[in-house]
């Protein structure tokens, strides 16, 4: 009876997909066994799966892999003589944009006698490896666990006072585009969880892409004036957690309690003004995809921004909102006068990405239809934050982002950035960024 097939742990998809190309590239080339492998990264956690996962599947193809554990992979190449191997597999696993890849070589150690003192390899095998695949939140929580010491071409950033540095892949592919996104732990274990609005449902996601709980909204009275796009907004309200969501598209709004072991949202009442925050409000400007200058703050105060917003951030006691033509007013406070930033996208956010206790300013390009957008992260000051330098900038997938929130999804004092993309087709995802280094 043949043996069966490994298998996979539980974990990462993306890894496993990865790994299997790679075992399945190592097995075409017949390398001679015993075969030694040596993996290399920034994440030992990362690399350490990867490791586990292509022994497992060598293994079950008799090729008697052996994990070495070498400071380089130059110095992998002798310890495989050393051990008896007779190939070797060098790889170096990485996250970046959005990808994760395996990238290294196959070669023989079996040494000629007739070379004498000098260890000539021989022809046969030898090979670049190179594969990459879409990468998950798996990949990324497991790349984001080791202190990070490497920086990328695309993630390089030296003109601020901390640094920042993201990596990213897709948490959640949708079926509608995003129309609002909110953040906050709504099950009381302290992690955050992610709540997507679409036009017509509104979607509850944990940190790893899974659904826990959708509502569909089409039991609402429908809006005399909607917005020709999708748009609203979404906020958690502590104490007891609930999730208070609006979709333009209908005549009021839903105040939600999310029951962790049912899986579902259970209505506990309307809402009949836009959750900016917590306790602050706002107003649906009638038909279209703006909010009226005037906010209520928690304790009644109105609140006259300078002009309509898109969308609004509030890290209390700052306030970020953002206007029609790409500029935003950014208050330090309510009772303070604004600070007016221009070049700021709809998708922009206020957050603390560094564990410092003040936020950072998060912002993607301001135009329409950019190609491709960028997502950029800026220290807060006194006074303009876009005039210091940024701390991190990268491109983003294809698409529109124009929704941005944070999240501390692993509470680990890090917030994560969320991205909400619309795509042509009229489907849309959300992107993670963590913390880590590609």
């Amino acid at each position: 009876m043949a043996p069966a097939a490994p298998v996979a742990p539980a974990g990462s998809p993306s890894l496993e997909r990865l790994i299997q190309l790679v075992a399945d590239d190592v097995r075409a080339l017949k390398p001679e066994p015993p075969i030694a492998l040596h993996l290399s990264g920034t994440s030992a956690e990362l690399q350490r799966a990867a490791g586990t996962l292509l022994a497992a599947r060598l293994s079950f193809n008799q090729m008697a892999p052996l994990v070495l554990d070498a400071p380089s992979p130059e110095a992998a190449e002798s310890l495989a003589r050393e051990r008896g191997a007779r190939s070797l597999v060098r790889l170096t696993i990485s996250v970046q944009n959005g990808e994760l890849a395996a990238r290294g070589d196959l070669l023989g150690t079996w040494v000629n006698f007739w070379s004498g003192r000098t260890q000539t390899r021989p022809s046969l095998p030898a090979a670049a490896l190179v594969r990459a695949v879409e990468a998950d939140a798996g990949a990324l929580a497991l790349a984001a666990l080791s202190p990070l010491t490497a920086s990328s071409p695309s993630m390089t950033v030296t003109t601020g006072p901390r640094q920042v540095r993201l990596m990213g892949a897709v948490l959640v592919r949708l079926e509608q585009v995003p129309a609002a996104l909110a953040t906050g732990d709504l099950d009381g274990d302290g992690k955050d969880e992610v709540a997507v609005l679409t036009e017509r449902a509104v979607s509850v996601f944990a940190a790893d892409g899974r659904v826990l709980a959708r509502r569909e909204l089409d039991g609402l009275p429908l809006s005399p004036a909607p917005p020709r796009e999708p748009f609203g907004v979404m906020a958690v309200i502590p104490q007891p957690a609930r999730l208070a969501v609006w979709s333009a598209r209908y005549a009021h709004g839903e105040v939600l309690v999310f029951d962790a072991a049912k899986g579902s949202l259970r209505p506990i009442g309307p809402l009949d003004t836009a959750p900016l925050g917590a306790t602050e409000r706002g107003t649906f400007t009638s038909g279209q995809t703006t909010f009226t200058p005037e906010v209520r703050l928690g304790e009644g105060r109105i609140l006259t921004v300078p002009a309509p917003f898109t969308s609004a951030s509030l890290a209390p006691p700052r306030m970020l909102f953002v206007h029609l033509d790409g500029s935003a007013s950014l208050y330090a406070r309510p009772t303070a006068p604004p600070v007016r930033i221009p070049g700021l996208g709809a998708g922009s956010a206020l957050g603390d990405l560094d564990g410092d206790g003040t936020p950072e300013l998060i912002t993607t390009s301001p135009q329409l239809f950019p190609a491709p957008d960028v997502v950029r992260v800026y220290p807060l000051s006194g006074d303009d934050p876009t005039t210091h330098g940024m701390l991190w900038q990268s491109i983003l997938p294809a698409g529109r982002a124009l929704h941005v929130v944070t999240a501390d999804l692993d509470r680990d004092n890090h917030r994560e950035v969320l991205v909400g993309l619309w795509h042509s087709d009229g489907t849309g995802e959300i992107f993670l960024m963590r913390q880590g280094a590609p």
